[in-house]
């Protein structure tokens, strides 16, 4: 093998004392990095140190000097790059995307095909809701309407057991075809008994508004309420409860992005509880913005109860008349304890089935929506019909107590109402605990499930239709 040649052998010519490429600094094997003047650097050193022992305290004062404001010049030098980054930004803007027609009514048709999509669901499912309330608050029990109806045909009758006996030469009588115009004077004795007379009979007239219903299937209800009110009577409250669902969930994203930075978690509303940084502290997050959103609309959802069990002919029927004699300080103090009680529950199980079904499913079974769509569907129906039945019953007390605190209010109340102007009679409500352990009406407190239970099926069966068109990405 031929001896590895040095440098010399390759290049003769190259003398490195001599050599001179323009650089500022060169390496020489024998004395280290050497600049231009011939120093190297031990010998920079050793300069800088003297330097610094013969300038002394002065020198010292002017190196703390510069290095105090050092940082001031940094962040002044930081701040004009910052600012002509953003002048830069500016000009580089296209303005003319704001002054775009084009893209501003894309983003127009965006906002009212949503808009009228939400809308027309609402009115489909509006006059099914109002059955379900109906059914809730009414009393339709067959043994009172059947004894009231017995009152009712004897005060029509008006007529004592002694007529009957009358004598015929009573009924020989001649008739008086030319009576008297002027009214008869009423002594003090006949007032009392016309007014005693008005207030037995007064049921009579309630009753011809209100409806009675053959069952208590939806349709049926649904029949009857048209019977009395046309078809209008159909979309009771239409146009509140579709403010109040706005509202809600509106307010429930504006509490939960509010308090997402206090408890240093992500916003609910924008990442899901399951890539949470900290799931339980998310789940209490939706729960009390929940809670907070219930209270804050629960005037809404008291005219909205108003609105749909009075009778639409009668009373005052304007949401914004309404709302507007509502007043936090001096009407909601006054409220019963047990309808805020059902309102918060109300909330917090509508939120804890909602947010607990996929923690439970992830953190448990290992389901999510994404790999297994058809085990993660099947388990969110059945969560589904769970809540339902654990649902219903606070929802049935809570729209009997907002019936009864309208009613006690009366026309003196933020929402003036009154029995008369009702379209059922009203279920007697005397609190939680008399409600639960009334005997052989406990069943009451489930009315409207087949309601629920369909609408829990059909979108069961709407989502397994969508598993098999669109396939979801996962992040």
């Amino acid at each position: 093998m031929d001896e590895v040649k040095t440098h010399q052998q390759l290049r003769p010519y190259y003398d490195a004392d001599s050599f001179n490429a323009g650089y500022s600094s060169v390496f020489k094997p024998d004395q280290g990095v050497i600049d231009s003047h011939g120093l190297s650097i031990a010998d920079k050193l050793k300069t800088m140190t003297q330097s610094k022992a013969a300038l002394g305290n002065k020198s010292t004062r002017k190196v703390a000097l510069s290095q105090l404001t050092s940082g001031l010049r940094s962040k002044i030098r930081e701040a004009e790059v910052s600012s002509e980054e953003s002048n830069k930004a500016l000009h580089d803007m296209e303005w003319s995307d704001f002054v775009n027609w084009k893209s501003w009514k894309n983003v127009t048709m965006q906002l009212l095909d949503q808009f009228v999509r939400k809308y027309l669901r609402h009115l489909v499912q509006q006059p099914f809701e109002a059955a379900r309330l109906l059914m809730q608050v009414g009393d339709f029990d067959q043994k009172v309407d059947q004894e009231k109806r017995r009152i009712l045909l004897e005060v029509e009758d008006n007529s004592p057991a002694g007529d009957e006996g009358k004598s015929d030469a009573e009924d020989d009588e001649d008739i008086d075809f030319f009576p008297e115009t002027d009214p008869p004077q009423l002594t003090g004795e006949d007032t009392t008994s016309l007014k005693h007379m008005n207030s037995s009979t007064h049921h009579k007239f309630t009753l011809t508004k209100r409806i009675q219903p053959k069952t208590l299937h939806t349709m049926d209800v649904l029949n009857s309420v048209m019977d009395e009110e046309g078809t209008r009577g159909l979309w009771r409250a239409n146009n509140t409860t579709f403010i109040y669902n706005f509202l809600s969930v509106t307010l429930d994203a504006w509490f939960t992005g509010l308090m997402s930075p206090l408890l240093q978690i992500p916003d609910p509303y924008f990442i899901d509880i399951l890539h949470s940084t900290d799931a339980k502290k998310s789940i209490i997050l939706s729960v009390a913005a929940s809670v907070f959103t219930g209270l804050a609309l629960l005037p809404i959802d008291i005219i909205r109860t108003r609105l749909t069990v009075t009778s639409s002919k009668l009373g005052e029927r304007s949401f914004r008349n309404l709302v507007r004699k509502w007043s936090w300080k001096r009407h909601f103090l006054a409220m019963p304890i047990d309808l805020i009680l059902l309102s918060t529950g109300y909330s917090s199980i509508t939120t804890l089935f909602h947010k607990m079904t996929g923690v439970i499913l992830y953190n448990q079974f290992s389901i999510d929506k994404y790999s297994q769509a058809m085990w993660y569907n099947t388990f969110e129906f059945i969560s589904r019909i769970i809540e339902l039945f654990v649902k219903l019953p606070v929802e049935t007390l809570l729209k009997r107590s907002q019936v009864s605190y309208l009613l006690k209010q009366g026309p003196q109340g933020p929402f003036p109402m009154s029995e008369d102007y009702m379209i059922v009679e009203p279920r007697a409500y005397r609190g939680v605990y008399t409600s639960l352990t009334e005997k052989g009406r406990l069943h009451e407190l489930w009315r409207g499930w087949r309601l629920g239970l369909l609408s829990v099926m059909c979108s069961y069966g709407l989502k397994l239709m969508d598993q098999d068109v669109m396939e979801e990405e996962r992040f």
